[in-house]
């Protein structure tokens, strides 16, 4: 493993960490799924129906404004709505962060962005649909787990991990 996947890696375990303990200690219902490496919503459909858990995926994007960075959290199947987050940051639309962004900051691939455990500098823009799901489904951190909890739970976790937190309505359809 080169020096940077090493990091990576690290990046990714220590953001599993601070997830499940949140998920812990604000007394969540969640149930942590291991199955294949999932890199795609079609990986995700296999990975559901080959490990039974049931819910609405999430859709986590990682984007950049200057030096800053900002996770919108909203429902996979939903179109982000770019204008609402550039109102909520004012100026230019913000950009997708780049796969090096990803990397250093998240631990995180393309297509891998997790909604919470990271840093917490980076701001959270979170739809209000996200707290309304029964069941809500993300990728801890790690390709090869999944996490369903209680939509409703979130915000007690969110508030444990102390990132500044937003919730404003991102998508459309």
């Amino acid at each position: 493993m080169t020096g940077a996947a090493t990091i990576a890696g690290e990046v990714r375990q220590a953001a599993r960490s601070r997830i499940l303990d949140a998920l812990d200690r604000a007394g969540a219902a969640y149930r942590l799924f291991t199955h294949r490496p999932v890199m795609s919503y079609a990986d995700a459909d296999l990975a559901r129906a080959e490990s039974g858990f049931t819910g609405t995926e999430s859709k986590s994007m990682v984007l950049r404004k200057g030096n800053a960075l900002l996770v919108s959290v909203t429902l996979a199947g939903k179109q982000v709505d770019f204008k609402a987050i550039r109102a909520y940051l004012g100026g230019p639309k913000p950009r997708l962060a780049t796969d090096a962004d990803l990397r250093e900051h998240f631990g995180a691939e393309p297509g891998n962005a997790y909604p919470l455990g990271f840093d917490p500098r980076i701001p959270v823009c979170v739809d209000p649909e996200v707290f309304a799901q029964e069941w809500l489904l993300f990728s801890p951190a790690v390709p090869t787990q999944t996490v369903q909890v209680r939509g409703a739970d979130l915000r007690a976790v969110y508030a444990l991990l102390g990132n500044p937190l937003e919730e404003l309505r991102l998508s459309r359809g």
